[in-house]
């Protein structure tokens, strides 16, 4: 790690009552999970209660007590990770637990390693569509599809088995004044049934009173998913994480295909400002790209928030189903 014994000692004195207490957590370095450009996550095993637990103290927090879970340590650390690594802390710590959003059970410093720990997903949204790349029509679970998707965006949902549950996905992240930034199929994780949950802020940002972040850090953001104000301008809001809504419903929709997939960013850029958008799948009716294609408008006051994607959700699926 790049960082001085001194850092090491400010982030103890941050610590609070989400921090995993030393000798709590074990980290199995020889099971990894997956590894992405800035971290990496293994499995590990944590003893006695989360602190997450400890906090809610409910039913679907008991869960999180002696148990297996995901470790997410970063590859790289110096001032900078450690930076990022608290605002993400400090995200996660604002959402608190709900069912849809993948929410931190605690973050420890074992060996003086920064890391935060999760609950164990059974795979990716974007692994699961891309099982379904070469099957046949008839078998596509396409009502499933919708249901995931539904999850993602809103705060109350019918389930296909008929009986509400109360979830809270993109709308939840809105209302706590913050933008994911990152939101994409490989970053909303599947359950047992088929329980979706968002994942990953680690490029998380709050908004100011004008309901955008105009970001000045060189992040690594997620070009293929960004809005046009946020490749052009690097503004962030709710509106902008909308945007990669719709780029995830292509995602679904096409089994995981890479959006843009021939186009470098210069010419994405010129691709999106010409008010070019990506086409209409073989897998998607004109009412579900209609949906998509809202989710693209260069305007943002034309762009829907996620209460109004519900909307439209509703009516689309009401009607398909019915």
């Amino acid at each position: 790690m790049n960082i001085s014994p001194e850092e090491i000692a400010e982030m103890k004195s941050k610590s609070d009552e989400m921090m995993i207490q030393h000798g709590k957590i074990h980290i199995n370095f020889d099971k990894v999970f997956g590894k992405g450009v800035s971290s990496t996550v293994f499995k590990g095993h944590l003893i006695g209660p989360s602190p997450l637990h400890e906090q809610q103290k409910t039913v679907q927090t008991q869960k999180f007590v002696d148990c297996d879970v995901a470790v997410k340590v970063t590859n790289k650390f110096g001032q900078t990770e450690v930076e990022q690594l608290f605002k993400e802390i400090d995200a996660m710590k604002k959402m608190g637990y709900h069912e849809n959003v993948m929410c931190m059970l605690g973050w420890a410093l074992p060996g003086d390693t920064p890391c935060l720990v999760f609950e164990i997903a059974e795979k990716d949204l974007l692994h699961y569509v891309s099982e379904f790349r070469d099957a046949v029509a008839k078998v596509m679970p396409y009502q499933k599809f919708w249901d995931i998707l539904r999850q993602i965006i809103q705060d109350k949902f019918l389930f296909i088995f008929l009986y509400d549950i109360e979830i809270l996905g993109m709308q939840y992240i809105a209302s706590k004044g913050l933008v994911h930034r990152d939101l994409a199929a490989r970053n909303v994780l599947l359950f047992a049934n088929s329980i979706a949950k968002i994942s990953d802020f680690g490029l998380c940002c709050s908004i100011d009173e004008s309901l955008t972040e105009r970001s000045t850090l060189s992040l690594k953001l997620p070009i293929k998913w960004l809005s046009l104000e946020s490749l052009i301008d690097r503004i962030f809001s709710e509106k902008s994480d909308v945007w990669s809504f719709g780029v995830l419903m292509y995602e679904v929709f096409t089994f995981g295909e890479i959006p843009y997939a021939t186009m470098n960013n210069d010419e994405l850029v010129m691709f999106l400002k010409s008010g070019a958008r990506l086409e209409l799948s073989n897998n998607m009716d004109v009412g579900l790209y209609e949906i998509m294609i809202s989710c693209w408008r260069e305007d943002l006051k034309e762009r829907p928030t996620f209460v109004e994607l519900e909307e439209k959700f509703h009516g689309y699926i009401d009607e398909a189903l019915w």
